[in-house]
């Protein structure tokens, strides 16, 4: 009886799910709006540190008025931003430190996890199983080629999604905390079959698993790729959905996929903050912000909106449904770029274009007066015309010279001269006239430098001037 009421509860809310995302522009901020008065009113009622930090903002208050808050804020003063009294951070770096407890709820009701400190110290992260459960809703509602229906439900009954996680080793970082506590009720939906990208079996455990839908980094993806090329991973006919997580996928990569696996590729941009901030645009590239549920602001170096089709230098991400740890215009330093609306897949909900990657990803000139930043966008955009392309990376260890590394498609033909060719243009066209040394390296294969960590595009030892 109980396996039955999960299932029921877990159907009601991916139905709710489903109905809310058809919701118009107007009803969408209606909603977002009350949700943000909740949070703000709930994180000034519980919080020492939320409660002096917004101090200065009334009962009636628009986002902007609200201010912004960054990680090393939240990690400094850590016990009194949270809105509950019995979870401390001494105790959590210490449950941290227990791999036994990895796929155990904190004093039994808490799920943690912690960032990976890429950009400096890792931040803890409190949430509830329900917050889990929202991830689970809006990922089948919002992020599944094929429409949730009662008769799509009924099929599922019988035929469960076979879905392949495929991550780093198994730790405390928040995607693969999730899978731990895949809620109760998916399961009556779904077998889930969590892989390492570095086991050595990889290939064979995917043969027999034989995923409907698939969930990886785009490093795995090009590596599974290749297996496919080479006839050694066999899962046409079967596999329905990709979702690229994480890393960015470029656009020859993608169409090559989809034709290589038969299946539709889809991104997803989240971060540990807010794990369910998007689902992938069923109509192609790019990710729909579940706005109901979470407010990502795209603004520029002083924090002011950027329009659609402008990268901007960082973005602000509140998070509507935890009041555990809130997250209010909590900064991010990625650099994105939003779409014009409306989407012509017909949805209402904000649609990332493209992540362009971190704002502290740099690139430096030489020049007389010193070194001075480039944007590691403007090569991106030169590399990124060329078709052949399935990877790249930007290497850089001096000022003013750049070491490009390509790897072409299977079947495809690249020649070093073509990609400077391609990047200078680029460059050319967007104004940066300094010498520069650009060396091309054409590479049968680009992967994490370790084969357990993520793909670096951008490496760059240069150390910024004082």
């Amino acid at each position: 009886m109980i396996d039955l009421v999960d299932t029921v509860r877990y159907t009601t809310q991916m139905l709710t799910e489903q109905w809310a995302s058809g919701r118009d522009p107007e009803a969408l901020a209606e909603v977002q709006a009350k949700r943000l008065r909740e949070l703000v009113a709930a994180a000034r009622d519980r919080s020492a540190f939320w409660r002096e930090h917004l101090g200065s903002v009334g009962e009636e208050f628009s986002l902007a008025d609200l201010p912004t808050t960054n990680k090393a804020q939240l990690m400094e003063r850590f016990d009194e931003t949270l809105t509950v009294d019995d979870v401390r951070r001494e105790a959590l770096e210490e449950f941290f430190q227990q791999p036994d407890n990895l796929g155990q709820l904190y004093l039994d009701k808490y799920v943690v996890s912690h960032t990976s400190g890429s950009t400096g110290q890792p931040l803890f992260l409190v949430q509830l199983p329900e917050h889990v459960r929202l991830l689970f809703a809006l990922q089948a509602a919002r992020g599944h080629v094929s429409e949730l229906s009662l008769s799509e439900i009924a099929t599922r009954l019988t035929e469960n999604v076979r879905l392949a996680v495929i991550t780093l080793q198994r730790g405390f970082y928040p995607s693969s905390v999730a899978f731990d506590f895949m809620p109760r009720g998916a399961d009556t939906f779904i077998d889930v079959l969590r892989v390492s990208s570095t086991d050595d079996d990889l290939i064979a455990q995917l043969n027999e698993f034989k995923p409907t839908h698939l969930t990886a980094y785009a490093s795995t993806l090009h590596q599974l790729a290749r297996s496919a090329e080479q006839g050694e991973l066999k899962l046409n006919g079967e596999l329905q959905q990709i979702t690229n997580i994480s890393e960015r996928l470029s656009g020859a990569a993608r169409k090559h996929y989809v034709k290589l696996f038969g299946a539709k590729v889809l991104d997803d941009y989240a971060m540990g903050e807010c794990l369910f901030l998007s689902n992938g645009c069923l109509d192609g590239a790019g990710m729909h912000v579940n706005a109901d549920w979470a407010i990502l602001e795209n603004v520029d170096e002083s924090g002011q909106p950027v329009p659609p089709g402008t990268p901007g230098a960082k973005v602000l991400l509140t998070n509507l449904a935890n009041h555990v740890q809130p997250f209010i215009r909590y900064e991010i330093t990625d650099r994105l770029v939003m779409a014009d609306p409306p989407c012509d897949c017909g949805s209402a909900f904000p649609k990332i274009a493209r992540v362009e990657g971190r704002a502290t990803d740099q690139l430096w000139l030489a020049t007389p007066e010193g070194p001075q930043p480039l944007s590691p966008l403007l090569l991106h955009m030169g590399i990124e015309q060329l078709v052949e392309v399935r990877e790249y990376q930007l290497v850089q260890h001096e000022p003013g010279e750049i070491l490009i590394r390509v790897e072409p498609l299977h079947g495809g033909q690249l020649e070093a001269g073509e990609v400077e060719a391609a990047v200078r243009k680029n460059l050319t066209e967007h104004g940066v006239d300094e010498p520069l040394t650009l060396k091309v390296e054409v590479v049968d294969k680009l992967m994490p430098e370790d084969g357990k960590s993520k793909f670096k595009r951008v490496v760059c030892t240069v150390k910024p001037p004082q």
